[in-house]
């Protein structure tokens, strides 16, 4: 398929081999049953809501079965991963059995949940897993996997909870290269936990050049780059890590904060790390990612900036890390496995508020 036919039918896909899935216990945070947010409002529920409803309408219902589960589901947790699609079920239906119109609903749900830059950085990974596809396929890609394990149709959409405007919801999309586990309660919500990564970094097809989670990397690599030599030492952590801490199927414990107390830093650094936070807050809907931003802002004399390896874009070593009492957010390179290079891993994560609220 080609990609602009892909991306015109609002398909989706992915796949690699990644080590860091394994299964866990369902996050503890899912329980609706006394439902306390710590939200920070301004949520667009109602224009998510209509849009997974209108989803669902499109489906039979042995679709609707397939794609709609309880809130409270533990499958919520475990059933997503970045592992291959051919080694890790996922939950939901996929993209690959449904006609056309349903491709197009289902992405108008993610339209709806993501900002515009949120929504084109996804659209951009998807073009990016078709072209490993193709690549890999043809064995011209450099590194040592295939090209088997990707492509447009390979991605999921599962709710957890029927959409509504009162009680908690989950959007969940998942294939290999992003994952979003999108949590509504009324007027809050959370993107809690959500894995974006790509591969490569930069590449062209079809005449276009692509630079998926751009802005994630400079930003990173600008907060971490700012910090003195002695605030560099202090802010290393221990150990090595050769993929995300808290990836798919690691839901916790999170550990104890390392590094340097952001509150600590001058304001130019701390504004770093601010922007830092925000390519990935501002995936989701303007007015809430601006909420969250300044929610996250505030907790800055309890969050920590660390980092592990290396602290450059194209070392294959580079681990950075914020850790707050809320935002969590891990960036992570190892090496390309379809193509040779860099090939970059990230999570967000709320700790107040993973898979929902409770």
């Amino acid at each position: 398929m080609a990609l602009a036919t892909c991306i015109g039918l609002g398909v989706a896909g992915c796949g690699s081999d990644d080590s860091s899935s394994t299964s866990s216990e369902a996050s503890s945070s899912q329980s609706s049953s006394t439902t306390s947010s710590t939200g920070a409002g301004k949520a667009n529920t109602a224009e998510v809501v209509a849009a997974a409803n209108a989803f669902l309408k499109t489906l039979s219902d042995d679709e609707k079965d397939t794609a709609l589960y309880d809130f409270d589901d533990e499958a919520k947790a475990k059933g997503w991963s970045n592992f291959p699609i051919s080694l890790a079920a996922r939950n939901g239906i996929q993209f690959a059995d449904l006609d056309d119109d349903q491709k197009a609903a289902a992405l108008k749900v993610m339209e709806a949940a993501l900002s515009e830059q949120g929504y084109k950085e996804l659209e951009d990974i998807r073009i990016a897993d078709e072209y490993l596809s193709e690549v890999g396929s043809s064995g011209s890609g450099g590194g040592p996997g295939g090209g088997d394990d990707y492509g447009a149709d390979k991605y999921y959409l599962a709710l957890f909870g029927e959409p509504s405007e009162t009680e908690q919801f989950t959007v969940q999309f998942n294939g290999h290269h992003a994952g979003y586990n999108i949590t509504y309660y009324k007027d809050d919500v959370s993107l809690s936990p959500t894995l974006t990564a790509i591969e490569p970094s930069k590449f062209e097809t079809d005449g276009t050049s692509y630079a998926p989670l751009q802005d994630k990397r400079d930003t990173t690599i600008a907060a971490i780059g700012s910090l003195s030599d002695s605030e560099l030492e202090k802010a290393e952590i221990d150990g090595s890590f050769d993929d995300l801490l808290l990836g798919p199927g690691k839901d916790g414990p999170f550990p104890d904060p390392e590094g340097v107390v952001v509150g600590d830093l001058s304001e130019k650094q701390q504004d770093k790390v601010t922007a830092m936070i925000r390519t990935w807050v501002d995936d989701l809907d303007e007015e809430a990612a601006e909420a969250l931003i300044a929610k996250y802002v505030s907790e800055y004399d309890e969050t920590y900036l660390g980092w592990s390896g290396a602290t450059t874009i194209d070392n294959k070593e580079t681990y950075v890390r914020v850790d707050g009492p809320s935002v969590w957010i891990e960036f992570s390179n190892q090496g390309g496995i379809v193509v040779d290079g860099v090939h970059q891993h990230t999570i967000f994560r709320d700790q107040t508020a993973d898979y929902g609220w409770s």
